[in-house]
């Protein structure tokens, strides 16, 4: 079954929380990630987004401070959604729940020309083009950083990661998908959202080496959906690379 983007998020009443901008201190990736590119004092200087223009929500427990646990409730009129079962506390391995799925909702992305998909649990929503602050000495798939309601965010140029001869493109028709990554929360930068699909777990190939090479250290797996095989992403292993 297929469903519009608008379709499935209508369905869904979650409630994201953020941290205290002032008061909530960074997590230890959060502080390895600012002391290697912004410096101790770069982000005083970053403003707080605190009213993004959301396009739509997705089903991840958004991460709230260390010390407060987040919190992320379907509407008991979402129909008992797949996707609202599904969000998992961020310490819990993504690859595993996906792994032992007997079917997984995925969002279809498009990233430079390409099609790839993203679990809907591990999205916590998808934002319009926002101003970010530039990082002069982070590799170049990183494109900036922004302060969303107090969560240190840096951007993810996608088509870097997935692509050899992409180029990195953030402009006003740009989206984010924002995702938490443990004590980390990342923005992917993409073109569009296309669709959603429901996939059963016969239709997974857990080898993505086999067709994207080097780029399968950003996947899950693949997913065959009609003729088209298409990558799974994983923004948790995304997150890693950003904070090595």
């Amino acid at each position: 079954m297929v469903k519009t983007p608008a379709e499935y998020f209508a369905d869904l009443d979650l409630h994201l929380s953020g941290k205290d901008a002032d008061t909530a201190p960074l997590s230890r990736a959060e502080q390895s990630f600012v002391e290697k590119y912004l410096g101790p004092d770069a982000l005083a200087g970053v403003p707080v987004i605190t009213a993004p223009e959301t396009l739509m929500q997705g089903g991840a427990v958004a991460a709230a401070s260390p010390a407060a646990p987040a919190a992320a409730a379907a509407s008991p009129d979402a129909g008992g959604s797949v996707a609202a079962e599904a969000a998992v506390p961020e310490t819990e391995d993504q690859r595993q729940v996906l792994f032992s799925s007997s079917e997984i909702q995925l969002v279809a992305v498009r990233i430079a020309g390409t099609s790839f998909l993203l679990p809907i649990m591990a999205i916590s929503e998808v934002l319009r083009y926002m101003p970010l602050a530039l990082l002069p000495r982070a590799p170049r798939h990183v494109a900036g950083v922004i302060n969303l309601r107090g969560r240190l965010t840096p951007l993810v140029h996608l088509c870097m990661l997935v692509s050899s001869d992409a180029r990195p493109r953030y402009n006003a028709d740009s989206l984010v998908v924002v995702c938490p990554c443990g004590d980390i929360q990342i923005g992917l930068i993409i073109d569009k959202v296309e669709n959603i699909y429901t996939v059963q777990q016969q239709d997974l190939n857990w080898n993505p080496e086999t067709h994207f090479g080097e780029a399968a250290e950003c996947l899950y797996a693949l997913a065959r959906i009609g003729e088209h095989l298409y990558g799974i992403l994983a923004p948790e292993r995304i997150g890693q690379i950003l904070c090595r």
